[in-house]
């Protein structure tokens, strides 16, 4: 009787799955999940120095008495928009996002910018 030995995968075969086309998709995926979480990141962080600018530009402003009737008024509306705010952050919308950005865009008046 013939005893046979286990064949070896050819080293060119096993290099060529390695640049196959699904392969390449997964590693591209990978580096934009990457790319997601660093813009996530850094959008997030921006946002974040935003609205703490405009609370730090509201602590400045000082006693109520002081301030004008337009800065009041403003003061007024402002709270008006933020309060009124419908978001859904567990659903994780990109039109909650957009909500939010144009909110802290809006606070930028504060800042006299």
């Amino acid at each position: 009787m013939k005893t046979t030995t286990p064949r070896r995968k050819n080293t060119a075969t096993s290099n060529h799955d390695d640049a196959s086309p699904v392969k390449m998709l997964e590693s591209e995926i990978t580096a934009l999940r990457r790319d997601l979480r660093a813009t996530v990141r850094a959008y997030t962080s921006r946002l974040e120095e935003e609205l703490a600018a405009a609370a730090a530009v509201l602590r400045n402003y000082g006693p109520v008495e002081k301030l004008s009737r337009e800065r009041l008024h403003q003061v007024r509306d402002l709270t008006i928009m933020v309060r009124t705010r419908r978001l859904k952050p567990k659903k994780g919308r990109r039109k909650d996002l957009r909500q939010i950005d144009n909110l802290i865009s809006d606070l930028a008046p504060l800042a006299g910018k």
